[in-house]
């Protein structure tokens, strides 16, 4: 740690331009109890984003450090991190979570979405069956069977075989395969919706980004309230469990989080998990935000919200990444009431139940199956700390363990696959 005239540098990392992409030097700097990451490009200049609120929270969240699975093998860098990865050599970590484009029609143009696709310019990329299936051997041949599949677009349902897909990655011999949707099809054809069920997927990662019409008329570019909770009736009838997946912007939902945790809670019979995106800027993001929120902030912000329920050091990292790439909590209902499980496990538990080859949203629900098993009944909470041009970190980036499957058989780390410049952009 060095101090510089009332700056404090925590770290050195590297980072890219967000205007050129150039990889370039980075340091992580603490001043007035906020953190600060800061670059200079040669051609560009310097450049400071603040990556978190409250620098003793963030230097806690950091220490975090739990022993993991070294990436099977990596292919040669030449351009260098992250320019060419597919894993490269240089990356540190196994993947738990892969996800898998099974097209980019979508039958909604989001505001806030990360593709920067548009179909109506170009025909639909929509990969066969027989493409499908030798992309799903050629991760299984990087990974295992216990590694998540979710597949991902566009828009997944808006291919009638979606149910065949399903089946292939199950007969490789996936376990967890998810469909992440907007929910329009599966809340018009509920028997779409049952083939799914019948073929084996284990759940819905269902856009949810809040509980008023207009919120998604912002977000998404029209009401979609009762088309997202006909969804989670029509998944609660087929037995598909739904993790809400809310997109925080600041301005327009980010007072919003206790709403959603509430109705997650009430609804915690098909209800499985709430995951919460900040807004990071990538593909055809075209909503002004009042302000970019890290991980930091949805933390503090979510805790003030939830009515004493979470606080911000209920929060822990998931370990299946850097630190500072997710964390997590499971809301333990113990007699009529919930309880953050970091509330009644020590971080040396934690670690000893660990299970390195947990996703993401799995973590805590693992944990609590071992430690509690007599709970039958939680909430998975995950806030994902996504970066985009102005806030990339190549060591957290080499840690990554949620990556995109491409067809030719890489696998590259999901924000380094989203990575554009942040001028310039479709």
């Amino acid at each position: 740690m060095q101090l510089l005239d009332d700056i404090t540098v925590t770290d050195y990392t590297e980072s890219v331009c967000p205007v050129c992409l150039q990889t370039i030097d980075a340091k992580i700097v603490s001043k007035d109890n906020l953190v600060y990451l800061e670059k200079e490009c040669p051609k560009h200049g310097p450049f400071s984003v603040c990556i978190w609120p409250d620098a003793k929270h963030y230097n806690w969240l950091k220490s975090f450090r739990f022993p993991f699975n070294q990436l099977k093998s990596g292919q040669l860098s030449k351009k260098g991190c992250p320019h060419d990865c597919g894993l490269c050599s240089s990356h540190l970590r196994h993947s738990t979570l892969v996800e898998i484009e099974v097209t980019d029609n979508c039958n909604l143009r989001c505001p806030v979405c990360f593709m920067s696709a548009d179909t109506s310019v170009r025909p639909a990329i929509v990969p066969n069956l027989e493409q499908l299936e030798k992309q799903y051997r050629q991760i299984m041949n990087k990974t295992s069977p216990l590694t998540s599949i979710q597949l991902t677009g566009g828009e997944p349902s808006t291919r009638r075989d979606l149910a065949e897909i399903v089946r292939l990655g199950r007969k490789v011999g996936f376990e967890a395969i998810e469909i992440n949707s907007n929910g329009i099809v599966i809340a018009n054809d509920l028997d779409y919706l049952m083939e799914l069920a019948d073929a084996g997927v284990s759940g819905i990662y269902l856009q949810f980004d809040g509980l008023e019409g207009s919120i998604f008329e912002k977000t998404r570019g029209k009401d979609l309230l009762k088309t997202k909770l006909q969804a989670i009736e029509n998944c609660r009838m087929a037995g598909l469990q739904v993790v809400l997946a809310m997109t925080v912007i600041y301005g327009i939902n980010h007072d919003r989080m206790g709403d959603v945790l509430d109705f997650a809670l009430k609804n915690n019979d098909i209800v499985a998990g709430v995951a919460l995106q900040p807004a990071f800027i990538s593909g055809r993001f075209e909503v002004t935000a009042g302000r970019r929120l890290s991980m930091g902030d949805v933390i503090f912000m979510l805790a003030e919200q939830s009515k004493g329920l979470i606080q911000p050091y209920d929060l822990w990292p998931l370990g299946c990444a850097h630190p500072l790439c997710d964390t997590g909590t499971y809301l333990l209902e113990q007699e009529g009431e919930y309880q953050p499980i970091t509330r009644q496990i020590t971080p040396q538990e934690y670690a000893r139940y660990f299970d390195p080859d947990s996703p993401q949203g799995s973590v805590f629900t693992d944990i609590a199956g071992k430690m509690f098993p007599d709970s039958h009944k939680g909430l998975s909470i995950i806030i994902m700390n996504f970066m985009d041009a102005m806030t990339m970190d190549l060591k957290r980036l080499k840690e990554c363990s949620m990556v995109v499957s491409k067809p030719d058989g890489s696998l590259v780390p999901f924000c380094s696959y989203q990575l554009n410049p942040l001028v310039g952009q479709e």
